[in-house]
């Protein structure tokens, strides 16, 4: 399994209360998704993946995440296991 946390930027739209929220719940529901929250600070969100493959990380955030209308926005960062670190 792979797991990768993705932050994401929303853009603000102040006349759609809960703009960001909405963004969230979207992103939420999405297979593979196992949490997503949102944030204060540079980033409005953050999401942990944990899939089969770096490609499904590939297609969730290049071809779902990032066409949701509002998410303006990502940079993806692969947790390395642990595992890997110590055989080096």
């Amino acid at each position: 399994m792979v797991e990768a946390y993705i932050l994401v930027k929303i853009s603000t739209q102040t006349e759609i209360y809960g703009y960001n929220r909405s963004v969230v719940e979207k992103i939420s529901k999405m297979e593979g998704v196992e949490n997503a929250q949102l944030l204060f600070g540079d980033y409005d969100a953050i999401v942990k993946l944990n899939v089969p493959k770096i490609h499904d990380v590939e297609n969730l955030v290049i071809e779902e995440i990032s066409m949701i209308p509002g998410v303006e926005a990502t940079v993806t960062l692969l947790a390395v296991d642990d595992s890997i670190l110590r055989e080096g």
